[in-house]
């Protein structure tokens, strides 16, 4: 059975998860995923290790069989349908090439499998291989290619089928940073020009902000928060969402009204409330004066002294010593000469509306 050949099924999106739940014995590693995508749609699923997000994407894929709920594509309950009939390309962390092939040879497996015409299935590998620009190495195995370039033939693999679906399993993360960066922008941009539905599993922000329509953020089996990644940055949904999706202050303390009391100092609040709170402050919108130079309108402060400084390259990341509490800035760095020198007093300022304000239990 195929997907056109399967029965049909109310779904809200091109891809749609309904209550999709996984459990090992006692141990509930998806639990309920609701998830709609729609057609074209790049989203990624970002979390730490063990929040269900390669759970959910091997149940999408067949790899997994799902305890409860549903996977809808197009309408059609794909739920029990087998791995190879699901219409899905799979480009996998570890690459999973067949390292006896050409790359010609691994890129044409998919359509060879499928019985294609001979003279198609050339016409698709040329085409594959050179939206990957690896044209002039067809006849290369595994083994004579570069990390990034196996990534490459992996992903025309995948492509050369001409999936409804594109599911990918972390597979940048063996890549060295410049690759990864590099191998990022090539996959959107295949995937936009394609209109190819993709799902992306990844553990690293980095990823899923720049390459997604929209991310979910999962944490023990449950969706936190999805959203754009502007939604995920800068309205995040919790504590959890906010610390995972960019670095983060943590401070605790109490509300009352717009003024938050941390440790004796008076922070003050975008939305008014009562109770213990929590209050975060992304590091790079804190910005670092002289120690007694008064801030602009509408933002809080806090004085303290430079314990550390250190110098990452495009910024400076300052950890300050306020007594009662510790703020860590990013600045961007300012050339040779321009790091505040540790020991020296300054006055650290965010605007109110920068201050993330979540409550806690009491």
């Amino acid at each position: 059975m195929t997907i056109a050949e399967a029965g049909p099924v109310r779904g809200q999106g091109f891809l749609s998860l309904q209550a999709l739940t996984r459990r090992y014995h006692d141990f509930v590693a998806v639990d309920a995923v609701d998830l709609d995508v729609a057609k074209g749609e790049f989203v990624s699923l970002l979390g730490p290790s063990g929040c269900g997000k390669t759970t959910t994407l091997r149940m999408i894929a067949g790899l997994v069989p799902a305890s409860d709920g549903r996977i809808v594509v197009a309408g059609r309950d794909i739920t029990a349908m087998p791995t190879y009939r699901r219409d899905m390309g799979l480009v996998f962390q570890s690459y999973a090439l067949f390292p006896h092939m050409t790359v010609a040879g691994n890129v044409a497996f998919g359509l060879e499998m499928r019985g294609l015409p001979k003279a198609e299935i050339r016409t698709r590998v040329a085409e594959a291989i050179a939206m990957v620009r690896l044209d002039g190495r067809e006849d290369r195995k595994p083994g004579q290619l570069s990390g990034g370039q196996q990534q490459r033939v992996a992903l025309a693999r995948a492509l050369v089928i001409r999936p409804s679906i594109l599911l990918l399993d972390e597979p940048l993360s063996n890549l060295d940073a410049k690759l990864r960066e590099e191998m990022r922008n090539e996959i959107r941009d295949i995937q936009r020009r394609l209109g190819t539905t993709a799902i992306f599993v990844t553990h690293d922000q980095d990823e899923a902000l720049t390459m997604s329509d929209r991310v979910v953020v999962m944490n023990h089996g449950h969706i936190e928060q999805i959203g754009t990644p502007e939604d995920l940055y800068e309205r995040p949904a919790s504590p959890f969402v906010a610390a995972f999706v960019g670095r983060t202050n943590r401070l605790e303390g109490v509300q009352q009204g717009a003024t938050v009391t941390v440790s004796g100092l008076a922070i003050e609040a975008p939305i008014p409330k009562s109770g213990p709170v929590e209050v975060l402050v992304r590091p790079h919108r804190v910005h670092v004066a002289p120690h007694g130079a008064p801030p602009p309108a509408g933002r809080n402060r806090v004085d303290g002294t430079i314990r550390r400084a250190t110098y990452a390259g495009n910024v400076v990341q300052y950890e300050i010593d306020a007594g009662s509490v510790t703020l860590t800035a990013e600045a961007a760095t300012a050339g040779i000469g321009g790091l505040i020198p540790v020991g020296t007093a300054v006055t650290a300022a965010w605007a109110v509306e920068d201050t993330l304000v979540f409550g806690r239990p009491s």
